[in-house]
């Protein structure tokens, strides 16, 4: 039979023993840090300044029905039933200033045509590059620091054509991603 004096220091020293291997345990974990690094770019703010409004110029009230008349990102005018009758036609020109190599969205929307027609059909062109269809979801492209943008569209008669002017208008967005 055991002492119950030995009995007591041999828990003690298994007892004690177990504690310093658990304080060396929780130590090696403290001492083992992860550095994270916190991923920090600064980008100038995207500019978007008109310098030629979307000009389908002078249209006849017989701009009827479902008809239409297109102008391209390069001014180029499609008018079928010839109800273009004088005036410009011009596709709306921007100058984009944006810090390059950047992925950017450019996107059209909340159009409001006029009494006697509704616009839609949005085509843009972003320095130089491929005529894009830009409205719904808009499109991606990469941005350079100045560019041109120029946006065309598809206005739609509705048969309510009137003498006199009748704007429409829509929102130009250029956001990085």
């Amino acid at each position: 039979m055991l002492n119950p004096n030995i009995w007591m220091k041999r828990f003690s020293v298994i007892l004690g023993s177990t504690l310093i291997a658990m304080m060396f345990a929780t130590g090696v974990d403290a001492a083992n840090p992860e550095p994270v690094v916190a991923e920090v770019e600064f980008i100038a703010p995207i500019t978007i300044l008109e310098t030629n409004a979307l000009q389908y110029g002078l249209l006849d009230t017989n701009f009827t029905g479902v008809e239409t008349i297109v102008i391209a990102p390069n001014d180029a005018l499609t008018d079928a039933a010839g109800r273009v009758l004088g005036g410009t036609q011009a596709a709306a020109d921007f100058t984009v200033t944006a810090t390059t190599a950047q992925a950017i969205t450019i996107l059209v929307d909340n159009t409001s045509g006029g009494v006697g027609y509704t616009i839609a059909s949005f085509i843009c062109n972003y320095d130089a590059g491929t005529d894009t269809a830009c409205d719904g979801a808009g499109y991606g492209e990469t941005s350079v620091a100045s560019a041109t943008l120029s946006i065309g569209a598809t206005i739609t008669a509705n048969g309510s054509a009137v003498p006199g002017v009748d704007n429409g208008s829509f929102d130009v967005t250029i956001s990085y991603q």
